[in-house]
C-alpha cells in the first residue's frame, strides 16, 4: 500500500487507533485487578457519602458559629480533636518521655520539620501536607474556625508524651489561607 492510500484508509480510523488504544489499557487494568474509579458503583457511593458528609459537617460548624460566643466554640473544637487523638493512643503512649524519638518518627510520616528549643521548652511543626488531612474537611466550604480541632490534637498528642500539659498555637494554616499547617508547642519548662 503506497503512503497516500495509508493515510487516506488510516486518517478515518485514527479516533479507532485511539479507542484501541484506550481500551487495550482498560483491559490491562482489568487484568491486573485494578478498576476504573468512574464504573466502580461502591466506591462511586463511598465518594457521594464522603462529599456528604464533609458538606454537612461544614453546615455544622456554620450552625456552631451562629449560635455558640468563640471560647464555647473553641472548647468543643478542640474536645474534638483530643477525642480524635485517642486513635493515636498507642503511638502517643510508646514515646511518653521520648520526645525526640516521637519528633524523629513523625518526621517520617507527617511532617516536613520538627524544630525543638529544649531550653524555651518549644517545638515547631511544619505539615508536609498541601492541604487539610482530615477527611471531614472540604476545603472550599470548610470553616477556617476547624483549625481549633487540629489544636485539641496537638495539645493531647504532645501532653501524652511529654507527660504534663501543652498549649498549642497555630502559625499559619491552609484552612486559614496559608500554604501549609504549621504549629507552635510549648512547655511550661524544658523536657
Amino acid at each position: 500500500m503506497k503512503r497516500m492510500a495509508f493515510l487516506k484508509s488510516c486518517a478515518s480510523g485514527i479516533c479507532s487507533c485511539t479507542a484501541f488504544g484506550l481500551l487495550s489499557q482498560e483491559s490491562a487494568r482489568a487484568q491486573s485487578g485494578q478498576t476504573n474509579a468512574a464504573t466502580d458503583p461502591e466506591k462511586d457511593e463511598l465518594k457521594w457519602k464522603l462529599n456528604a458528609a464533609q458538606i454537612r459537617f461544614a453546615k455544622l460548624l456554620q450552625i456552631l458559629n451562629q449560635n455558640l460566643d468563640d471560647p464555647v466554640k473553641q472548647k468543643i473544637l478542640q474536645q474534638l480533636g483530643a477525642d480524635c487523638a485517642q486513635s493515636y493512643g498507642e503511638l502517643a503512649a510508646k514515646y511518653k518521655g521520648n520526645l525526640r524519638g516521637f519528633l524523629d518518627y513523625i518526621s517520617t510520616k507527617w511532617v516536613e520539620k520538627a524544630e525543638y528549643d529544649e531550653k524555651a521548652g518549644a517545638i515547631r511543626i511544619i505539615d508536609k501536607a498541601k492541604q487539610c488531612t482530615c477527611p471531614l474537611v472540604k476545603p472550599d466550604v470548610a470553616s477556617k474556625d476547624f483549625c481549633n480541632c487540629t489544636l485539641g490534637w496537638q495539645k493531647a498528642i504532645y501532653s501524652v508524651v511529654a507527660g504534663r500539659p501543652v498549649e498549642a498555637e497555630i502559625e499559619e494554616s491552609i484552612l486559614r489561607g496559608g500554604s501549609r499547617c504549621v504549629f507552635r508547642i510549648r512547655f511550661s519548662v524544658s523536657v
